[in-house]
């Protein structure tokens, strides 16, 4: 736990306070043998003040910063069972008798703590301790890293098998599949290591494990199936098609045979074979009389437009319209529909399509569209039909949001001048919002006391002595009844971003302040070594930072996604490789020096390649090989922006790109 700490509590007016008020400028510059010293001077200037202020409580943090762990230990020994810090003064002694190998000790001061003591804080003692320590914590912490820590302190491979069995998607499980997989003889647990691979996107490991469970009849055709996924997900669509199309041969009437078919035509659209995905598609709807809840529908109408054949396009959407479809159904098609005839200049048949599903209630659907959305289309058709005056007020609406992706596309319309992307001088992006917080904040520090105040709280200590790391802990604590406000400002100012997020999101968006707690500067000089390193602008950096990981450096995505920018392991290291760092682990993808100079890298590549910021942000969520399909609906409209982001066939994608974009204009206006 880092100390971090106030500028300084109160105008001095004594000898003790102005010593305090030093100590307190030498710590915030981390000058920590001048900050003790200071503290060691005011406690003999007035020990009693000293102590009824809770400075040794302070004095007890600079000292484990100094690995002083005698000293700390006597210093949070004095802060009795009346004091409101008493309960964090505890597990601090805890900490201090475990670094100093005094386990008897350890476990009296753990024993004293709260049942619902945060397990978190408990653990980083078990880290820190004796390995028979380690194992008496980790029983009594229910969490799968703890479970995962004594498992592997035991040897316990049963604990480590089970801990797989529940959950694939977490770093537990990974490192447990890492302990297991030589021992994995039987099909069944090569099938469960094979799939915890792929879920990390270790596909090399996967394939390799699902192959020798492949040799098993009863796990053929789940494991080659599973051979077919991986080598599809990593781009080798040719070897994917290999292998579904052996599927479907080998395993006739089955639904890995029906499963495969549908595979097989995303695989030969994905190597540009769009008569052979055609004939893929229509066989398959022919074969398994698709309904209309099926994807091979859509997808043979998207492989239309990609062929420039929209007239067949057109004409499958209208035999299917005229079928009972689900509602979801029929706004995905009614959409595709007016945004071909949006292609064909067609703009007052496509205006109807428009105005109607802009009466209706729209639901989130792969290829479906929002509100927002269709209001622009609407003016789109009227603008480019000749009736600019209904257009415009319109897009004006839209306009009032001015975050929001079409409120930005709707003011250019309007001939605002919105920039893109720059190249930003970073030292000009100034941030303010700690010392307007920290001003905020010193009118709720108490004034010097005389005697302890048994009734405090100890959150208000912690405001006192400006020790935020600690103090947005304690507002995070399950039940503790908390200001959403003053614990997004606790949150800011101990560098936990991501919480203050979470807090400032409870808050309302019009008050003064929120907009700076929504939208967090974290990592400012990291962030812009790695902009000017790769010549792009910061804000697009903090705008996809905020969007995937909210600046919480150990976030992870059940993708296998890792760290502030949320980077899957194969594009890292790819990436990597480029800019000479070749032995990327996956563990160093948590480092925020590491992770931001190969998002930023990545970042710069994708703009260069796409020239545009949507696509762009579409390819670092979506891929780059579903942004060259989504690209590919529209032969003839080129680079056309809005009917690529109208075409991304992703919700979440599709979502992330206009949350990024939201986040690129907050921030650039802020700045």
């Amino acid at each position: 736990m880092g100390l971090v700490l106030i500028l300084s509590l109160l105008v001095p007016s004594t000898a003790f306070e102005s010593t305090i008020d030093r100590a307190f400028t030498l710590l915030r510059n981390n000058q920590w043998a001048g900050g003790a010293s200071a503290l060691d001077q005011a406690y003999i200037e007035d020990p009693g003040l000293f102590s009824a202020n809770n400075f040794h409580y302070l004095r007890g943090r600079v000292a484990e910063n100094q690995r002083d762990w005698q000293g700390a230990l006597e210093e949070f020994k004095k802060i009795g069972p009346g004091n409101p810090l008493h309960t964090l003064a505890v597990w601090h002694a805890a900490r201090a008798s475990a670094q100093l190998h005094d386990d008897v000790a350890a476990e009296v001061f753990l024993s004293d703590l709260p049942r619902d003591f945060p397990g978190d804080l408990k653990l980083q003692i078990a880290r820190e301790s004796s390995e028979a320590l380690a194992l008496k914590i980790y029983q009594d912490v229910p969490t799968r890293e703890a479970r995962l820590a004594r498992a592997k302190l035991l040897g316990d491979h049963d604990a480590l098998w089970s801990l797989l069995r529940e959950r694939k998607d977490d770093d537990v499980a990974l490192e447990c599949v890492r302990l297991v997989a030589a021992s994995a003889s039987a099909p069944q647990d090569q099938m469960a290591v094979g799939e915890v691979y792929a879920t990390h996107r270790q596909f090399d490991d996967a394939i390799r494990v699902f192959q020798s469970a492949a040799e098993s009849p009863s796990y053929a055709a789940a494991a080659r199936y599973q051979i077919a996924r991986a080598h599809f997900q990593r781009g080798n669509h040719k070897l994917a098609l290999d292998v579904f199309q052996s599927i479907a041969r080998d395993f006739p009437g089955t639904h890995w045979e029906k499963d495969s078919e549908y595979q097989i035509a995303a695989c030969y659209w994905r190597l540009g074979e769009y008569r052979n995905s055609e004939k893929a598609y229509v066989s398959y709807i022919d074969k398994y009389a698709s309904n209309d809840e099926d994807d091979a529908v859509r997808n043979l109408i998207d492989v239309y437009r990609v062929l420039d054949e929209n007239q067949k396009a057109l004409s499958s959407l209208d035999r299917t319209l005229a079928k009972r479809l689900s509602t979801t159904n029929r706004q995905v098609l009614l959409f595709t529909k007016a945004k071909i005839l949006y292609t064909q200049k067609r703009y007052t048949a496509a205006l109807r399509i428009f105005e109607y599903l802009g009466r209706i209630r729209l639901r989130p659907a792969p290829g479906g569209t929002t509100p927002e959305e269709v209001q622009y289309f609407q003016a789109l058709c009227l603008s480019k039909s000749g009736n600019k005056p209904r257009a415009e007020p319109i897009w004006r609406r839209l306009a009032r949001e001015r975050f929001s992706y079409y409120g930005q596309r709707a003011a250019e319309k309007l001939g605002a001048r919105v920039v893109r992307d720059q190249q930003r001088d970073c030292t000009a992006l100034h941030d303010t919002t700690s010392q307007n917080i920290e001003a905020g904040l010193a009118k709720l520090r108490h004034a010097f006391r005389s005697q302890i105040d048994s009734k405090a709280d100890a959150l208000s200590e912690l405001i006192f002595l400006g020790l935020w790391d600690e103090a947005s802990l304690w507002v995070d604590r399950p039940g503790y009844r908390r200001d959403a406000r003053l614990a997004a400002q606790i949150s800011f100012l101990a560098g936990r971003y991501y919480r203050s997020v979470m807090y400032a999101q409870q808050l309302p968006k019009g008050e003064s302040g929120t907009l700076a707690l929504l939208y967090p500067v974290g990592f400012r000089q990291a962030v812009c070594e790695a902009a000017g390193m790769f010549k792009v602008d910061p804000l697009w950096l903090h705008a996809i930072i905020w969007q995937e990981s909210k600046y919480n450096p150990n976030a992870r995505s059940g993708a296998s996604a890792r760290g502030l920018m949320q980077l899957i392991p194969e594009t890292a290291k790819a990436v990597a490789s480029e800019i000479g760092m070749p032995e990327l682990t996956l563990d160093r993808l948590y480092d925020p020096a590491v992770n931001l100079r190969t998002g930023a890298q990545y970042w710069s590549s994708l703009l260069e390649k796409l020239k545009s910021p949507e696509m762009a942000l579409a390819a670092y969520n979506g891929g780059l090989d579903n942004v060259q399909r989504w690209k590919n609906k529209w032969p003839g409209a080129g680079d056309d922006t809005d009917l690529f982001v109208a075409d991304i066939g992703f919700v979440e994608t599709k979502a992330y790109v206009m949350a990024v974009f939201a986040a690129h204009a907050a921030y650039a206006t802020l700045q």
